[in-house]
């Protein structure tokens, strides 16, 4: 019996001996970091990619408040037509709000839509799959992207 117990706790110590684990370790790992790292890789994307439509040889069409920031946080679940069916928006449970939706764009105030978007969908009694972006959407930005969600019910 005590062979059986011995013989896998050895086994473990030893391979963390050969791996080189390091139990001292002074390194914290923090995701945020990692999650602020690519939040500031999509941003530089997004700007870059607006910079390049302005340079075009042909007018670029006016830039629409909310917009890129709508496609950086909000499209995988909300879709580019703010219908929700995204491949994303089709695998989850609850759904996505449907930003076309008539009736709810007419109940829904915009400091309703807004907090739903700074505070999560949690903060209202909705789905807590719908992220808190009020860390990386400052305050104009998040007046923007409502405007834009609105333009999808019009």
């Amino acid at each position: 019996m005590r062979n059986a117990i011995l013989a896998p706790v050895t086994l473990a110590v030893s391979c963390l001996l050969a791996t080189g684990c390091d139990w001292n370790s002074k390194e914290d790992y923090s995701p945020k970091q990692g999650y602020n790292h690519f939040i500031k890789q999509q941003q530089e994307a997004a700007a870059v990619s607006t910079q390049a439509g302005a340079g075009g040889g042909a007018a670029a069409p006016a830039a629409v408040p909310g917009k890129a920031t709508y496609d950086l946080y909000c499209v995988a679940c909300h879709g580019t037509d703010g219908k929700a069916d995204s491949p994303a928006a089709l695998a989850m449970n609850p759904k996505p709000r449907n930003f076309t939706d008539k009736a709810w764009q007419a109940k829904v105030d915009d400091a309703h839509i807004a907090k739903v978007i700074k505070e999560g969908g949690a903060s209202v009694g909705l789905s807590p799959t719908m992220a808190p972006w009020g860390a990386v959407i400052n305050d104009e930005e998040l007046k923007n992207v409502v405007a834009y969600v609105r333009h999808f019910g019009q």
